[in-house]
């Protein structure tokens, strides 16, 4: 390789472009950072799924669409329908308990959902298209327009970060082969740059896709374990909305250090309040969360977590500590910075540093 002191104007000059185009590129990411993040996540845990439908399909542009409807947009569903239903029980909650001054203050987010305002004009306009609107239909139509601005920008912002998403992960999954052969035509195969790629997107695959398949599995053992409780459980229903609830519980696994216990922890709480105000029996919040605990929260993710040790290069504690001070360092995003940073870290020490340490002391 050339040194530095070889480095003649011309060279230089394409030197400042590249930085100074790398520079731009950093800054327009910077701001959706999240989402890129985001489609860098999922491009590594969906593609083996990509993969094997590919094979099967040999139709790249269909392959892609299909993997991405079928990861993406049931969490989206999730989320969605779990802040509607939120929203609901939060202002029952706040009724029921005498809080107006707290149900005051959220009344733009509460209305809406409590009053399903958007629902009800619709019901109007499609029943009697033809009628004029009576006065109570009008203060309806006055309040929704009210609420138009606030509901469209979240509605737009939640729009462009799915759009962001789905471009990236379009392209990374469609043409990630593309990138690799360039990059590695550029370093002329060197032997190190072709292992250390192949090292961290394997390894990057397996913890990616392994934070995809526990998702999987403790939604799926979470949503089963609920019904079997409602069934076999006397004294009532111990969990109002099974489904709802083994899905946020299994979602709730990328939450660093805490886990899926984000979910099932509150909700053991608010079982417990309601013994006190309903009929509910004293022993169903301590049922539940024994169950949660050993059933939806160990065994599933002990045997996940093996699998993911004996096929990953990278200690699973390093990258729990990825997940963890990723998040304390970079907020949200660095819940997938984080263990990006781990395994370029792991890697470069056991494959790069070695090899170019002894290059440097050889000179």
């Amino acid at each position: 390789m050339k040194n530095f002191d070889s480095i003649n104007l011309g060279q230089a000059v394409w030197i400042l472009l590249g930085i100074a185009i790398g520079v731009v590129i950093v800054i327009g990411l910077t701001t959706y950072i999240g989402a890129f993040l985001f489609a860098i996540f999922l491009y590594f845990a969906t593609r083996p799924l990509y993969h094997r439908l590919n094979a099967a399909l040999d139709h790249p542009n269909l392959t892609v669409t299909l993997t991405v409807l079928a990861v993406v947009l049931p969490l989206l569903l999730v989320v969605g329908y779990a802040v509607i239903v939120a929203l609901q029980e939060l202002d029952q909650f706040l009724a029921t308990h005498s809080l107006d001054g707290i149900r005051a203050y959220l009344q733009p987010y509460l209305g809406l959902a409590r009053e399903r305002q958007f629902q009800r004009l619709w019901d109007i306009l499609v029943t009697n298209p033809g009628q004029p609107p009576n006065p109570a239909a009008r203060r309806l139509f006055r309040r929704v327009l009210g609420r138009v601005p606030t509901v469209a920008g979240l509605v737009f912002a939640v729009l462009t970060q799915l759009f962001l998403v789905s471009i990236f992960l379009f392209y990374f999954l469609r043409d990630d082969h593309k990138v690799r052969d360039w990059f590695f035509e550029s370093v002329d195969y060197d032997r190190r740059a072709v292992e250390f790629v192949a090292k961290v997107s394997d390894d990057l695959e397996t913890v990616f896709f392994g934070n995809l398949a526990i998702i999987a599995v403790s939604g799926s053992v979470a949503v089963l374990t609920y019904y079997a409780l409602n069934l076999v459980v006397p004294g009532g229903v111990v969990v109002a909305i099974p489904v709802l609830l083994g899905l946020l519980t299994g979602i709730a696994t990328l939450v660093p250090l805490v886990g899926m216990k984000a979910v099932y922890v509150p909700y053991t709480a608010l079982l417990l309040a309601t013994t006190g105000t309903t009929e509910t029996p004293l022993w169903h919040p301590f049922v539940f969360f024994v169950v949660t605990l050993v059933v939806v929260d160990t065994i599933p993710d002990f045997f996940v977590r093996s699998w993911l040790a004996a096929r990953s290069g990278v200690h699973m504690g390093l990258v729990l500590l990825g997940y963890a001070l990723g998040t304390l360092a970079f907020g949200w995003s660095g819940l997938f910075l984080g263990p990006i940073i781990v395994v370029l870290t792991v890697h470069f020490g056991h494959l790069i540093f070695p090899r170019l340490a002894g290059d440097l002391s050889s000179d």
